[in-house]
């Protein structure tokens, strides 16, 4: 089998948010946070024990051991291990993936444990600020984008108990392939450095209370805002243009011209529009949001989000994270930030 420089599709996954409740007294917040148990992230690194792995019956064992990747990730039973772990095993004879996995094992991609700690970190810190989050067993897999027949795999699959990385989508524009169907201005998301940001988005939804029946932009905007706060709480380190996916330059003109951004919200009576169509224009996935010009950015209304998030934020420093993603009034936040435009001062 010959691997060309091939692309394959891939799609963005949602989650669900789920309600928790608000935490007592500053002295309490406080106590919570320095009493936070350090957590034993169970990471499991399948794509090295399958790579490694001397024949089929090795893999299959693997497999086995590991029914929530079998049934999460490929979609599959027990009962198609064994086709699975033959088509795994041939997978890996051949020169060109072989050598495309190496790839990923070198420091810059995800070898030295550097994915490791930067999870520990960040859930870690997750901990801190929620105690009572429950923290997933962490698996990663490499697939050549599928190239196994007939089972299903994607870049990341995200539940509160288990995450399930596909690292072959996270190799970025370095990578020597690339997946299939995927635009510049989404392979930013997709860097090796990205992967936990993505992550953490995704993630985040099991804390993002959010009225989701008959959502309007502002709602779904404020969803997105608190989503990329939690983010970038957590992995503060984490550059923007990795966790927004836009350019240097994006985001700067962004800024630059975030009053006029807003003046075209209101101007448009944008903020309470309820219908999909006009909230995919500037929520949805797209390289530019032409109606605003052709210079702005795609899905600049969840960049908006953020900074109304980022702005309620600045004004209410006493309010921890927690409290912040457990509000569910997306008004009741916009109207508390003072954003119009800018934060008030």
């Amino acid at each position: 089998m010959k691997i060309t420089k091939r692309y394959v599709g891939f799609f963005w996954l949602m989650i669900a948010p789920m309600i928790l409740g608000s935490c007592g007294s500053t002295e309490d917040k406080k106590e919570i946070k320095e009493k936070a148990p350090t957590i034993q992230l169970d990471i499991q690194r399948l794509d090295q024990a399958i790579a490694n792995s001397k024949n089929e019956q090795q893999i299959d064992s693997i497999l086995l051991k590991h029914p929530e990747v079998l049934h999460a990730y490929f979609s599959v039973g027990a009962n198609r291990s064994k086709e699975l772990a033959k088509n795994l095993f041939a997978l890996f004879q051949n020169p060109a993936l072989r050598k495309f996995y190496e790839q990923s094992q070198q420091d810059v991609f995800f070898g030295g444990q550097v994915l490791e700690k930067e999870l520990q970190t960040a859930f870690q810190e997750i901990k801190n600020e929620f105690p009572q989050a429950k923290i997933p067993k962490i698996r990663t897999i490499f697939t050549g984008f599928g190239a196994i027949g007939n089972f299903k795999t994607e870049h990341l699959v995200v539940s509160d108990s288990l995450i399930i990385i596909g690292l072959d989508y996270f190799m970025g524009k370095k990578g020597m392939y690339l997946p299939q169907n995927v635009y510049d201005y989404q392979l930013r998301r997709l860097e090796p450095r990205a992967l936990v940001g993505q992550i953490l988005l995704l993630y985040s939804g099991y804390f993002n209370k959010h009225m989701a029946e008959n959502a309007t932009m502002l709602s779904d905007m404020i969803w997105y805002g608190k989503s990329y706060a939690f983010a970038k709480k957590m992995a503060p380190a984490l550059a923007d243009s990795l966790l927004f996916g836009y350019t240097q330059k994006e985001l700067a003109e962004s800024d630059m011209f975030q009053q006029e951004i807003w003046e075209h919200f209101i101007d448009q009576s944008l903020l309470y529009k309820q219908d999909e169509f006009t909230k995919a224009k500037y929520l949805g996935e797209r390289p530019k949001t032409v109606e605003i010009g052709p210079a702005c950015p795609g899905s600049i209304g969840r960049w908006l989000g953020w900074k109304i998030i980022d702005a309620y934020q600045t004004n209410h420093p006493q309010e921890r994270l927690a409290e912040v993603m457990a509000k569910p009034d997306a008004n009741q936040l916009f109207q508390a930030s003072g954003y119009r435009g800018k934060a008030k001062e």
